[in-house]
């Protein structure tokens, strides 16, 4: 198994509009020097088995993985990676209009409120303001179909006191019935907020999440 975890810091701007570009080079060269278990990398030649690369990301890192598993279910793209599966971690897709409990959700209880992304995202993608970019908002109208997700299976993870949660939720609702020949799954952690086994590491909660995390990766591809 090949597993990338995606996290994001600092120029995101550049990070979302082309994720797929430095992922695809680390990938495209990986697999071609180290195929025929001989390349310059021994631990690779011996570990790595890339029949199975999984992408995985916390918040933001979350969009990323889901939009390089676009990306690779487009040819268009060149992004022929043969992705296993995508784990999208407290993913941080939002909209313009409010869903589920976003419109009553209180401004100054967390730092990941309904006030806060309405104002990071126009920043990171001021072409598209109103928060219904594709490369953030997944299933807003005239995004991609969700059916052409370059993967076989996704996880989607949420925590109850998350305010993204329910962005997290419809992801997997319309992935579920948009007629990708795959398998989605969702895993919600009771009382968290957004990203809190980053943060919480020994918390019994944390290793619950990370021990479902774990799982997901060992799985193998759907047979229908």
């Amino acid at each position: 198994m090949l597993l990338l975890f995606l996290l994001t810091t600092g120029k995101l701007r550049s990070t979302l509009s082309q994720p797929h570009m430095k992922i695809q080079w680390l990938l495209s060269n990986g697999i071609a020097s180290h195929s025929n278990g001989d390349g310059p990398e021994p631990w690779l030649n011996n570990h790595a088995d890339f029949h199975r690369v999984f992408l995985g990301g916390d918040s933001s890192g979350a969009n990323i993985a889901h939009n390089l598993a676009m990306a690779a279910g487009n040819p268009e793209t060149g992004l022929d990676i043969g992705l296993l599966g995508i784990a999208l971690v407290h993913p941080y897709f939002w909209g313009s209009v409010p869903i589920g409990s976003e419109a009553g959700y209180p401004d100054d209880k967390f730092l990941v409120n309904r006030g806060y992304v309405d104002r990071v995202w126009p920043f990171i993608c001021p072409s598209n303001p109103d928060n219904d970019d594709p490369r953030v908002n997944p299933v807003a109208e005239g995004a991609p179909s969700l059916a052409g997700l370059g993967c076989k299976r996704v996880l989607v993870c949420v925590a109850e006191h998350d305010v993204l949660k329910d962005r997290g939720r419809l992801y997997y609702e319309a992935l579920s019935r948009s007629g990708w020949m795959g398998v989605a799954e969702i895993f919600e952690t009771r009382g968290e907020h957004h990203g809190f086994h980053c943060y919480f590491l020994e918390r019994e909660k944390s290793k619950e999440l990370t021990q479902r995390l774990a799982a997901f990766y060992k799985t193998d591809a759907p047979r229908f």
